[in-house]
């Protein structure tokens, strides 16, 4: 996805301590006009971004519940610092201020955007999941055109990182009076299976899967009487569609039952094999006393 957002680089100095965010620009103008590039310096050396015009300036943030604010003259951070700090606190009301009435979500582990309803929802659900000893911990924060923030974040329990909890956040922001609130989100998080190389396999499958039968990928042209239904391109959610009637033909009627008693298979298992003990017994004894007899 393609976010219109020049991102500076960053450095991360471990708490109480601050994050520095630099900015490094062409040195004949700060205002870089159009068909000029952005030059960002990072670990790997300088690199060049965008054709576009953009305005930035440097940004500190200091981090944690106790923080201060946003400094450098910028209430970007402080909105952004806000808003963690909102969620590590569970202070659902400070953080209903810095949402926008028209807030949406566009979380890369959801099909669909969320609404103003569903985002409601979906931090009050997050901060009940994430309990007392989760909290977020920045570990860098990018400023691009106004009003627009990036933050790399990953999930800590008392302290300690949690594996698999990385992530990336981009902050649309919009003025609210005074006040900057956040219009919309944009949440990269980090998956757990981690393909390696077969990651490019499965790009090769999936490339020559569409090659092969365009109709899967694209709309499927029917009547004008009848309305088109969406290739998975349009409409991903398609794509898990024969696993769900997989699931509701075979895995809930049969398998599902199973695995619900299972704690009970071996008990009933062990009973059955006592009873064919006990009448492999008597027969044996019937056969042995008849003789004697």
């Amino acid at each position: 996805m393609m976010i219109n957002s020049a991102l500076t680089a960053a450095s991360f100095q471990s708490p109480p301590t601050f994050i520095k965010l630099q900015v490094q620009l062409r040195p004949q103008k700060r205002r870089l006009q159009h068909q000029q590039q952005l030059l960002i310096v990072g670990n790997n050396g300088a690199i060049t971004i965008g054709k576009q015009e953009f305005v930035l300036k440097p940004v500190q943030a200091t981090l944690g519940p106790n923080s201060t604010g946003g400094r450098g003259g910028s209430p970007l951070p402080d909105v952004i610092q806000q808003f963690y700090s909102s969620l590590n606190e569970k202070d659902s009301k400070r953080l209903e201020n810095l949402i926008a009435p028209d807030c949406i979500i566009d979380d890369n582990a959801y099909y669909k955007l969320l609404d103003i309803k569903s985002t409601q929802t979906y931090f009050r659900r997050l901060m009940d999941a994430m309990g007392k000893n989760f909290k977020f911990a920045i570990d860098e924060v990018s400023q691009g055109v106004e009003p627009t923030f990036a933050v790399m974040w990953h999930l800590e329990w008392n302290g300690k990182t949690i594996p698999f909890t990385k992530g990336c956040s981009f902050y649309i922001c919009s003025r609210k009076e005074a006040a900057l609130v956040i219009r919309k989100i944009h949440i990269f998080q980090e998956s757990p299976v981690k393909p390696c190389k077969f990651s490019l396999e499965i790009l090769n499958i999936a490339t020559n899967l569409f090659d092969t039968f365009p109709n899967i990928a694209e709309a499927k042209k029917q009547s004008k009487n009848v309305s088109a239904h969406a290739g998975l391109l349009n409409n991903p959610e398609q794509a898990i569609q024969p696993f769900v009637r997989l699931y509701k033909s075979f895995v809930k009627p049969f398998i599902v039952p199973f695995l619900a008693y299972y704690t009970h298979f071996w008990t009933y298992l062990a009973k059955v094999l006592t009873m064919m003990l006990h009448l492999l017994y008597r027969i044996i004894k019937c056969i042995y006393e008849e003789p004697n007899r």
